[in-house]
């Protein structure tokens, strides 16, 4: 994945906070599983964007938890760091070779 642009909107002492890896359109939120933010998924399952509820502006660690994905974001002193992880990737249906059996 390419570099991301972090957007992170305060409102008082806490606000929520974007991470987004493509420019374009995201299409429909999918709530994370454990209800504290969405994400945005091309087609094909791979993330796009991600938006955390809200985060405290001085000291915070959240992890936002889907299927395939686990994005963790902690906040030191109002810098913001993030890791992202691919839990497990998407098994493909193989295509099985007709076998004289079959025949």
């Amino acid at each position: 994945m390419k570099k991301p642009k972090i957007s992170f909107r305060v409102l008082g002492d806490s606000g929520p906070l974007s991470i987004s890896w493509f420019a374009g359109p995201k299409g429909d939120a999918v709530e994370s599983n454990n209800s504290i933010g969405v994400g945005f998924f091309s087609p094909d399952g791979e993330l796009l964007a991600v938006e955390f509820d809200d985060l405290e502006q001085k000291k915070d660690h959240q992890i936002l938890e889907f299927d395939r994905y686990q994005i963790e974001v902690e906040i030191n002193n109002g810098k913001v760091s993030h890791k992202l992880k691919e839990v497990k990737k998407i098994n493909r249906k193989k295509t099985r070779r007709a076998t004289p059996a079959d025949l």
